[in-house]
Parts: structure tokens; C-alpha cells; sequence
């Protein structure tokens, strides 16, 4: 008898689930949320965790699915409305994956967690060159988080794409007064500086990030570029 209730107790395979998903199990722990979601298919605990087992697994579709019926039952969900917007970014539906974050700063504009979806809203501005709205997106994520180096920098490089070379540069240094060895920083501020054609400057910049990850194509092409530039503006005054 306690084994048969036990059995019929959505909450019991929940459990399991949950445990597995620690494992990093997501395909055993999908198995559990199934057995539970027999018992009671509403369930929005066991139907939002099956989700994230297959976000985990990269199966961003069946997880939009989850996530949809989550939605359906309880369209107040927020982070039912965050994570299917993170399986729509990876799925480059970026406009789609705005509107969820929207959806989710409506629902809770107070939440601790709300600068990250600000950053994320931004984020997707930014891939679709909505620049000045991915500024302003990054600047509420530092109003609420302003020890955020990523913000920061995205918010200059943001600014660098209006061709705003000063406030990038700015924004930047802001980023590596939190984080000095954030070699995204120095890429930043180095592709500003080279713009501004502060060659020298930009050189130093690209070697800081090549000193941080010495694959960085893009620095080593950049300061071969920026080194050239720099030469051929010395013979110039020769």
C-alpha cells in the first residue's frame, strides 16, 4: 500500500528528477518528470524542470514546448518566460527571445535577478543593431548591478558600434576597474582607440588581451593592423 501511494505521488518522481538533474542525468531525469507528469500532466513544477533538462541537453525546441505548456497553465510563470527566452536566443529567434525577457521584467520589474534580463534584453538589441536600445537596456543593468564588468563592456561596445569612440573607450575602463584582467575590455578599448587612430594606445590594449588568451585571432589581426598603421604614419613624417 505505501509503495502504490507512493507511486501515485506526482511529487515523489519530482524529486527524482531533481536529484538526477544535479547528477547531470537530464535524459534519466526527463524520464522521472514523465512519470510524474502521468499522474498529473498540469503539473507546472515537473512540466518546468523537464524543460530545463532538455535546455541542459541542447534541445531547445522540446524545451520552448515545456516551457509553452508551463505558460498556457500559468502565464504569470517568470522564469518559465526567462528560460524560454534563453532557448530562443540559442535558437537565433532573437526578436522572439526579446519578448519573453519583456515579458518577465512586466512580471517582476523588483526581482534581484532582473538586471541579468535587462543585460540579456540588451544583448539581443545589440545582435540585431538596435544599438541605441541595447545602450539603454545595459545602462538599467548597471543602474541595478554597476559592479558588472560584462555590462560595462557591452554597453561600450554598444557605443562603439554608433561610432561613439570616447564613450566606449569610457565604458570600458569602467569594466576593468572591476575586472583588470577582463581581456574583452582591453579588446574593446583597443578597437576605440584604433579607430581614434591612437594606434600605440590600441597596440597595448591588444597585447593585454593576447597576454589573457593568446589564441585571440582577432587581437593578433588587429594589432598587426594597428602596428602597420602606426608605421606608416611614422614615415609620413619623416
Amino acid at each position: 500500500m505505501k509503495s502504490s501511494a507512493k507511486r501515485k505521488n506526482p511529487y515523489k518522481w519530482i524529486k527524482e528528477g531533481f536529484a538526477l538533474i544535479n547528477l547531470r542525468k537530464y535524459k534519466e531525469a526527463i524520464g522521472f518528470f514523465n512519470r510524474s507528469l502521468k499522474i498529473d500532466p498540469k503539473n507546472v513544477e515537473a512540466l518546468f524542470n523537464k524543460g530545463r533538462a532538455h535546455h541542459n541537453l541542447k534541445e531547445f525546441n522540446e524545451a520552448i514546448a515545456c516551457y509553452d505548456r508551463v505558460l498556457k497553465i500559468n502565464p504569470e510563470h517568470a522564469k518559465a518566460w526567462r528560460w524560454k527566452g534563453f532557448a530562443l536566443r540559442s535558437l537565433e529567434r532573437f526578436e522572439d527571445a526579446s519578448k519573453c525577457f519583456d515579458k518577465e521584467i512586466e512580471l517582476e520589474p523588483d526581482d534581484d535577478y532582473v538586471w541579468y534580463i535587462w543585460h540579456n534584453r540588451g544583448q539581443m538589441a545589440h545582435i540585431m543593431d538596435r544599438f541605441e536600445d541595447a545602450v539603454q537596456c545595459y545602462e538599467t543593468a548597471i543602474r541595478l548591478y554597476p559592479e558588472q564588468a560584462d555590462a560595462w563592456y557591452c554597453k561600450g561596445l554598444a557605443l562603439y558600434g554608433m561610432n561613439k569612440y570616447d564613450e566606449a573607450i569610457k565604458c570600458c575602463e569602467e569594466a576593468l576597474d572591476i575586472e583588470p584582467d577582463y581581456f574583452y575590455a582591453w579588446y574593446g578599448k583597443g578597437l576605440a582607440l584604433h579607430s581614434l587612430n591612437d594606434y600605440e594606445e590600441a597596440i597595448k590594449c591588444y597585447e593585454k588581451v593576447i597576454e589573457n588568451d593568446p589564441m585571440h585571432i582577432d587581437a593578433w589581426f588587429n594589432k598587426k593592423l594597428a602596428f602597420h598603421s602606426l608605421e606608416h604614419l611614422k614615415q609620413r613624417k619623416i
